[in-house]
């Protein structure tokens, strides 16, 4: 018999433990391989991704929309009190010395400024100390820099901010190149966040460790050890979520962009991805726009002060908003500064004159202080035809208009006051502020109230013109010179004309009465309606319509006899643009509001070049002129020439039944437009005189205004002309007007004979025995 051996059930538990180590180890090691396999792809699907997305669509900027840039001008009329209103519009600061960008220091007459650099689109102007010198009625007189006393003629402070067109992810970030950030502004982030940036790969491992353990031993998250690549992975491409899935996503792809992207791109990005807060619902990201949020000022010109903030905030933007909580600010500010100076990023003297500095500059806490949505809602429609698309999100825009935030004040303020005077709540304005020697529109009122992407009524309301249109009949008449003059003598009486359907049309004036003989200079200032009607029919209608089509009017115009009492719709903004033919000497523009456009960081899009055309003869346009200057002094708009003592010119206008209430006036650059109305078409029961012209009144009375120029061209000289004839005549004539005119002298009559009392009695029964003359060779008769 066979004893079994003692040790055989031991050595069958160890073969067995073997085999399963060796199974667990062989699990193990497939599931390794496994796993580095999924994660080598993975790692492969995150590079191609992380690349792809950080190289091309790293962003969504937004388009942030520019005002004009003040150009301070020695030999244009400008006030000091203007001065200094735009330099605390642009968050500059009274100091003693104006050592620094962005500071000015009054004293006399004198105003030291130390204007900041700006990338304008047409050239970049680098900061710059100036002394602006005044007279004894502060009208600025003299430019020079300082201390150098070199004389300049002019110089440009940098535009305001009016507004931003959102991207699609509601983020707002101007973006900015990495040279553009203050060297002791990277390195005290660096000192902050990442020490150790430029020596690890994307990831610190012990940094790590430190922070898992000191948050194990808290039982909460009390620190982090994200380098700043994490920190920009996580705020670029992740959640918030505090999961192990998304820590190992991160750290895989800060390993990924730090392989991929050098440290420089990496620490650009953070720049211009790092969150500061919120402005009305907008995510305002990046130093760029934070800057100019929190100071009023482009990174390049913050103070070590300003520089500690912004990076002390980093760390909890809405604990350390200095608006919202300015002592827990000022404590992180302050400790920020103390590891600046500590680690000699700045001086002692530095370190002491920035604890004292305050803590937030700006006194608006909104990035645009004030909403302009008429202004906007006119740029976005110009900008979709210039720049199509969403693509610009990618690169940003910077949009810089020809807007005026003064003159939109005062058009804004003349609007409200005249809503308030009025008791129907329903009566409606537009009103249009142009510079129609530049071709631009400065100002625009779209509503009584401000106008939030609904209907503009400057841009949209196209209403009937009425009396507007009769500058432009007589304007176009005045171009034949061996028919029409101003004193050209048209007579006012009744009219039986067959309209365009075969009816017999009997128009009438406003007053219902006929002045018989009238010159053409005294119907134009008392908007007689028969005499624009003879005029355009002299010229006809066809040419009439054909001359507003050139000048850029749009539309169905219809070439009836009626077209000279206006029954043509326009709106605020195209009769603006037609307006400026005629105060401009016969040249006009394609009105636009946008300047230049360019990307955040300063590649140029589009620029803008504003070419006039022709329209009108310039001899018969300055008597246009002279005569839209006699509306305000003598005729329909004579109210604004007894409130207002310097030179305008201006017409009024109104329609059937007093729908319809114009009234268009300027001075040596800018047109003023207002129209009032009802949205339902229904009457308003004011002219032009008694309805716009008090808007037009208030405006004028506020702005700055530069006299009508009336000096004659070269053609056009001041002569006698016969009241009953309308010839030219003998400076001595009596019985005669001085009118401005264009008159070869030899063409210039001998005083006409003085007529007694029988004698005009004779004539008169002779003229009652002539057959009745038809209208045109009436103008153009020599016996009056």
């Amino acid at each position: 018999m066979v004893k079994p051996k003692k040790n055989a059930q031991p050595k069958q538990n160890t073969t067995a433990a073997k085999s399963w180590r060796r199974r667990l180890f062989a699990i193990f090691w497939r599931l390794a391989v496994i796993v580095t396999v999924i994660v080598f792809f993975y790692v492969i699907y995150l590079d191609s991704m992380l690349t792809q997305r950080f190289s091309e669509s790293r962003y969504q900027a937004p388009a942030l929309l520019y005002s004009r840039a003040l150009n301070i001008d020695s030999e244009r009329r400008i006030t000091r009190d203007e001065i200094i209103r735009e330099f605390r519009a642009l968050d500059y600061r009274e100091s003693r010395y104006a050592r620094n960008p962005g500071e000015y220091q009054q004293q006399g007459n004198d105003v030291l400024v130390y204007r900041r650099a700006f990338n304008f689109p047409d050239a970049f102007e680098p900061g710059e100390r100036v002394r602006l010198r005044f007279d004894a009625e502060a009208q600025l007189t003299e430019i020079e820099t300082w201390p150098e006393q070199t004389k300049l003629q002019n110089i440009r402070l940098e535009p305001q901010l009016i507004g931003r067109f959102a991207s699609d992810n509601n983020e707002d970030r101007l973006l900015v190149g990495l040279e553009q950030i203050p060297v002791l502004m990277q390195q005290t982030l660096l000192l902050v966040e990442d020490q150790d940036f430029y020596h690890h790969h994307g990831v610190k491992p012990s940094a790590i460790a430190r922070a898992a353990m000191a948050n194990l031993a808290a039982g909460r998250t009390v620190q982090g050890g994200s380098t700043i690549t994490q920190q920009l992975i996580k705020n670029m491409y992740l959640t918030r979520a505090q999961t192990i899935t998304r820590k190992i996503n991160e750290a895989l792809m800060a390993l990924v962009l730090d392989f991929r992207f050098s440290k420089d791109e990496i620490l650009e990005a953070y720049f211009n991805e790092v969150f500061y807060g919120q402005d009305r619902g907008h995510a305002i990201h990046g130093v760029g726009l934070a800057s100019r949020y929190f100071y009023g000022k482009a990174p390049e010109d913050l103070s070590p002060a300003e520089v500690a903030m912004l990076v002390g905030m980093v760390k909890g933007p809405s604990l350390y908003n200095p608006y919202r909580n300015p002592e827990v600010a000022t404590d992180r500010r302050d400790l920020i500064l103390r590891l600046m100076y500590s680690d000699d990023l700045i001086s002692q003297t530095q370190y002491l004159a920035a604890l004292e500095a305050p803590v937030v500059t700006r006194a608006s806490n909104r990035l645009v202080a004030r909403a302009r949505p008429d202004y906007v809602d006119f740029v976005q429609r110009e900008l979709r035809q210039l720049v199509p698309g969403r693509e610009w999100q990618q690169t940003g825009l910077r949009v810089f208009t020809y807007f005026d935030p003064w003159l939109q004040s005062t058009a804004e303020q003349a609007v409200a006051e005249r809503m308030e005077a009025l008791p129907d709540l329903e009566i409606q304005a537009a009103a249009i502020v142009s510079d129609y020697q530049a071709g631009t529109i400065q100002a625009l009122v779209g509503g009584r109230t401000p106008v939030m992407g609904g209907f503009n009524r400057a841009l949209q309301a196209s209403r009937p013109i009425g009396s507007l249109i009769k500058p432009f009949v007589y304007m176009q008449a005045l171009e034949d010179e061996s028919r029409f003059s101003l004193a050209s003598i048209i007579v006012d009486e009744p009219l039986n004309i067959e309209d365009e359907r075969g009816r017999e049309w009997q128009p009438s004036n406003f007053d219902n009465e006929f002045k018989g003989p009238i010159s053409l200079y005294q119907s134009w200032l008392d908007s007689r309606n028969i005499p624009a009607i003879q005029t355009g029919l002299t010229l006809t209608p066809a040419k009439i319509r054909e001359r507003l089509y050139a000048i850029g009017a749009a539309g169905a115009i219809h070439a009836y006899p009626s077209l000279a009492l206006g029954t043509i719709n326009l709106s605020p903004l195209q009769i603006t643009e037609l307006y400026g033919y005629l105060a401009n000497y016969g040249r006009g523009y394609r009105l636009s509001s946008i300047a230049g456009v360019t990307t955040h960081r300063g590649d140029l899009v589009y620029l803008d070049e504003r070419i006039s055309q022709a329209g009108y003869e310039a001899d018969a346009a300055y008597l246009a002129r002279y005569a839209s200057f006699g509306v305000v002094q003598e005729g329909t708009g004579k109210a604004l020439g007894q409130a207002i003592p310097r030179a305008l010119g201006g017409k009024t206008g109104s329609t059937n039944d007093l729908r319809d209430s114009w009234f268009i006036s300027f001075d040596d650059r800018h047109i003023f437009t207002v129209w009032l109305g009802r949205d339902d078409n229904q009457p308003i029961g004011l002219t032009g005189s008694r309805g716009a012209l008090p808007l037009a009144q208030g405006f004028w009375q506020n702005t700055q205004i530069e006299p009508l120029n009336l000096a004659f061209p070269a053609n056009i000289q001041m002569y006698s002309w016969d009241n009953g004839s309308g010839m030219a005549v003998g400076t001595n004539c009596s019985n005669s007007t001085q009118l401005p005119g264009v008159v070869d002298e030899r063409d210039i009559a001998a005083c006409a004979p003085e007529r007694s009392e029988e004698q005009s009695e004779e004539r008169s029964d002779e003229e009652e025995e002539e057959p009745p003359r038809s209208w045109w060779r009436r103008i153009f008769s020599n016996d009056g």
